[in-house]
């Protein structure tokens, strides 16, 4: 159905910006496409440096960043998109990602299913730690329903966890 991430992102643009809207409603919320440039620069141009003072620090490209802004506070929400089954590579990478930034989430989100690996170590062992970035904040990893336009809630893990 798709043939790049790129065209997920702005289905999962709309899904998120509802998303945050409701968990956050007297924020301000907007999301971007953020793939083809660093997250520092991205802050600079939509005049949100100010509210990270490691701003400079941030040569990242996140896949759509979102910002969750008050009068005096801005948190950043991180999403990667992935066509094929999220592996240990994918998580890897935004792990690393977040653990720089610390946004206030992080979800990786694919059309597909996780990968082998990744179910086992999740499900069996109970490996929740690899996706923690930050103390009481993990990634969320997430199976896209292209048909309702979101994620599929049944999918969510670490298990237990809602959105």
């Amino acid at each position: 159905m798709y043939s790049s991430e790129k065209e997920l992102y702005p289905e999962i643009i709309k899904w998120l910006e509802k998303y945050l809207e409701g968990q956050y409603p007297k924020a301000e919320i907007k999301a971007y496409d953020t793939s083809r440039q660093d997250l520092s620069e991205f802050l600079r141009r939509h005049k949100l440096h100010s509210f990270f003072p490691e701003f400079e620090t941030y040569v990242i490209k996140v896949d759509i960043t979102a910002s969750i802004k008050y009068k005096d506070k801005c948190d950043l929400v991180f999403v990667e998109c992935k066509l094929n089954s999220i592996n240990l590579n994918d998580i890897s990478q935004l792990l690393g990602y977040s653990r720089v930034v610390r946004p206030r989430h992080s979800f990786i989100i694919s059309p597909n299913t996780i990968s082998a690996p990744v179910s086992t170590l999740i499900k069996i062992f109970k490996r929740y730690d690899i996706l923690e970035y930050a103390a009481g904040a993990r990634i969320r990893i997430a199976q896209w329903n292209t048909i309702t336009q979101g994620i599929d809630i049944s999918t969510l893990l670490p298990l237990g966890e809602h959105l």
